[in-house]
């Protein structure tokens, strides 16, 4: 039997990028903190390395569903939420919800 796929759900605050095309005047503006909730795929180590989230993930795999890649130099803090099960294989059609 192979060990049960668990991850970490967390929430990243990150100050999110802009850009406007084309010619324009310069106006100041305040920048947003973004807040993102996902499964941790892959932590940052440094500043130019990327957090890594995902929505879902194929247990038992390197399959993932919804990847957001964050730099690390542009997050303001990181929090886990809980620590949860990926997915479960459905035996029959009688099986309950196993989270």
């Amino acid at each position: 039997m192979t060990k049960q796929c668990r991850h970490k759900l967390v929430e990243v605050h990150w100050i999110d990028a802009e850009e406007d095309s084309g010619w324009q005047s310069y106006e100041k503006k305040i920048p947003w903190v973004i807040k993102t909730i996902g499964y941790l795929v892959e932590k940052n180590k440094t500043k130019s390395d990327f957090i890594v989230l995902a929505n879902s993930h194929i247990p038992d795999s390197n399959t993932w569903s919804g990847l957001s890649r964050i730099p690390g130099g542009m997050v303001i803090k990181m929090k886990t939420l809980s620590t949860t099960a990926c997915g479960y294989p459905l035996m029959n059609d009688n099986t309950s919800n196993n989270t």
